[in-house]
């Protein structure tokens, strides 16, 4: 049987179909009968207002409102999924069964879970022809979130690297029969330098590189995960005056960076707005050789701004092609 070819095109995330299993994400399965209210009166997303079919984004936080962890919620009919990025899955169940003191709620990421996604405009019709589903029209969709099972596999409508596409999941070794599957249909599968770089031109953070305790979930690309209409939860009170101050002080943005010498995370960024502007969080080469970043930049510089990164001794030009706070 035919395995994924490997491809830098990334133009196919725009024209077609291909195959990312780079982030190797973890399922945490809630359970209780007080599952929903208890998750919804703790995490910053709408849990309660997600249907059985459907999700949402939502994150942790600690008191003072800086992230714990970054959680796309599934509504299922006697369980909420919770799937995290890699290594995040069994810190996460913990921190939240600290919480569930009188509550029916139990958290535990579950062992034996494999993800991969399939990105792009073609993904439907290309699952369709693996034959990973029947008809491309029963698939979940268009709706963010919204997921069903097909026989031993779990679906997901899910935005990654930039574009729409279908989160794959079960068990390691259905999900590596789909994986061989998807092969012989010529789905090819995008290289993970290409995709790496295709994450940060999308200004897409990951999980303990853009996203980490040290930040609120607006600045580093997660406003989208806070329902601002609901009830109390975990960090509401600093989330809430940080809305009403109008503004914060750091935010995620993407870099142009020019030249050969690429830059590192941990790089300082310097610009003659504000000469400790910042750091470099993730940094990627196009297979075109176009290079690009990710950094924590405040809020002074602006986008359009130029910037300087410093690398050792060399001092890198780079340009703010987008920001966070302006999605």
């Amino acid at each position: 049987m035919t395995t994924n070819a490997k491809t830098d095109d990334v133009g196919l995330l725009q024209t077609g179909a291909v195959l990312h299993g780079g982030r190797g994400r973890e399922l945490i399965v809630a359970t209780g009968a007080d599952r929903v209210r208890f998750l919804h009166g703790i995490v910053t997303g709408d849990v309660a207002g997600a249907p059985v079919g459907g999700g949402c984004r939502a994150a942790l936080l600690t008191p003072k409102g800086h992230v714990v962890a970054d959680l796309f919620v599934f509504a299922r009919p006697e369980e909420m999924w919770l799937v995290t990025d890699a290594g995040q899955g069994d810190a996460t169940a913990a921190a939240l069964s600290r919480y569930a003191i009188m509550d029916d709620f139990a958290a535990a990421r579950r062992q034996q879970f494999a993800q991969l996604a399939v990105l792009g405009p073609s993904a439907g019709r290309r699952l369709a022809e693996a034959r990973l589903v029947s008809d491309e029209a029963g698939l979940p969709g268009p709706a963010p979130l919204c997921h069903a099972s097909f026989g031993d596999l779990w679906l997901a409508r899910v935005r990654e690297l930039g574009v729409d596409g279908y989160w794959v999941a079960g068990a390691p070794e259905t999900v590596a029969a789909a994986r061989l599957a998807l092969g012989a249909a010529a789905v090819p599968a995008l290289s993970e330098a290409a995709a790496e770089a295709a994450r940060v031109a999308a200004l897409e953070g990951r999980w303990g590189a853009e996203i980490t305790p040290d930040y609120f979930p607006m600045e580093v690309g997660l406003a989208g995960a806070i329902d601002y209409a609901k009830g109390c939860y975990l960090g509401q009170e600093p989330i809430v005056r940080l809305r009403d101050r109008g503004h914060i002080n750091w935010r995620l943005v993407s870099l142009e960076v020019a030249g050969a010498i690429d830059p590192a995370p941990g790089d300082a960024l310097e610009s003659d707005v504000k000469p400790r502007a910042g750091k470099i969080t993730s940094a990627a080469r196009f297979p075109d050789g176009r290079a690009v970043a990710l950094g924590m930049l405040h809020i002074s510089v602006p986008v359009g701004g130029d910037v300087r990164i410093k690398h050792g001794d060399a001092a890198i030009s780079a340009r703010v092609r987008e920001s966070v706070a302006a999605r």
